[in-house]
């Protein structure tokens, strides 16, 4: 009755109110297939955008659902409901969030807008850009935005930054032959990709005049020819067809063993045969042995004598009775009526003496 009409403690009933609500909030998730990555806390959604791939991220705030959710986009894109910081702003549903709102349909609207209106997802060397003085320096706030999304508003979201898109590089302008000892420079933005360096590996285009180094660029045999030459080429060269010597000789070692294994084969074949008819009779045998246990069971003994007792004693009534009533003589009486006590008091002896055996020995179940 007090938690009817609000009397009791307060905080307790809001606490487990707001847990409902919030397991309901995480349950609607399922809806839109996303996974948990911390309980209660951080959940990933994979949307396909041709052949790449964005993570929606979905962080729940400690007083979540009477907090808004926090939903950004892996990796950096450009967006209209998207900020500089990568933060899902621009969405009603994530902006209105409220206690009693659905975050699944919320999730789902972002995923809507995102399938109608695909992101841009910004190449890497303009994530850089924003590190490079030189080039944030360039980048102004009179810039027009993309002209990839002719309906984007020209006033922020709330709580959303200006978008601010970096120019593109300037294009790489290919290198002179001359120039090519500089060229060992640039190597480091390869990444583990090692570039030889050309004076050395070449050193006769050192002595060339710049209409012999313009024959050679017309001429793609000799420059082909020149580069077999290269001592790394070389030696990748000779690896590969040693490995691919290796690979010719472990495939003919592997099928001279295939008639051996086909023979190893048959016999494991037999040997199981062998074996389930093995199993078949020692099955047998075991039923055969049980039968044999309870026959032979002292307790099955016992009950068997007992009844051999009452048989014998039956059969020596018998007899009596036909002696009383004179339909035998004394001689056959006296011999028949000794034989079945004698018979009877001996079963009795070793019924008597088995019960012992099994009393004292602990037989009898």
């Amino acid at each position: 009755m007090n938690r009817l009409f609000g009397g009791g403690k307060n905080k307790g009933p809001s606490a487990t109110n707001l847990q409902a609500q919030k397991s309901k909030q995480i349950e609607s998730l399922r809806k839109v297939g996303a996974v948990e990555i911390i309980r209660d806390v951080e959940y990933r959604v994979i949307f396909h955008q041709g052949s790449a791939s964005l993570t929606i991220l979905i962080n729940l705030p400690s007083q979540f659902p009477s907090e808004k959710p926090v939903i950004t986009v892996q990796p950096a894109v450009t967006h209209p409901w998207v900020d500089s910081q990568m933060k899902v702003v621009g969405c009603p549903n994530i902006n209105n969030f409220s206690m009693h709102s659905d975050l699944g349909q919320a999730v789902q609207a972002v995923l809507e807008e995102f399938k109608k209106t695909p992101p841009a997802i910004v190449p890497q060397h303009y994530i850089l850009g924003f590190n490079n003085p030189t080039i944030g320096s360039a980048v102004t706030p009179s810039q027009p935005p993309l002209a990839s999304y002719p309906g984007q508003p020209s006033y922020p979201f709330p709580g959303s930054q200006p978008h601010v898109v970096p120019p593109p590089l300037p294009p790489r302008r290919a290198p002179a032959l001359g120039a090519a000892g500089e060229m060992g420079s640039e190597s480091s933005a390869l990444g583990s990709f090692s570039v030889p360096n050309i004076l050395s590996e070449f050193p006769a285009l050192k002595d060339m005049k710049l209409y012999e180094l313009q024959e050679l660029m017309e001429d793609e045999d000799k420059i082909t020819e020149m580069v077999q030459k290269v001592p790394d080429l070389v030696k990748f060269v000779q690896k590969r067809e040693s490995l691919s010597s290796e690979c010719v000789q472990l495939a003919k070692a592997n099928l001279s063993k295939k008639p051996e294994i086909e023979c190893l084969k048959e016999t494991v074949i037999k040997k199981n045969a062998e074996l389930d008819q093995l199993q078949a009779d020692f099955e047998n045998l075991c039923e055969h042995h049980l039968t044999l246990s309870d026959q032979f069971h002292p307790s099955h003994i016992q009950t068997n004598l007992k009844v051999a007792v009452m048989e014998a004693d039956e059969e020596s009534e018998k007899i009596a009775e036909q002696f009383l009533d004179q339909e035998m003589d004394v001689d056959e009486f006296m011999r028949s009526f000794l034989d079945k006590r004698t018979l009877c008091h001996l079963r009795r002896a070793k019924e008597e003496k088995l019960n012992q055996i099994i009393m004292s020995q602990g037989l009898h179940f």
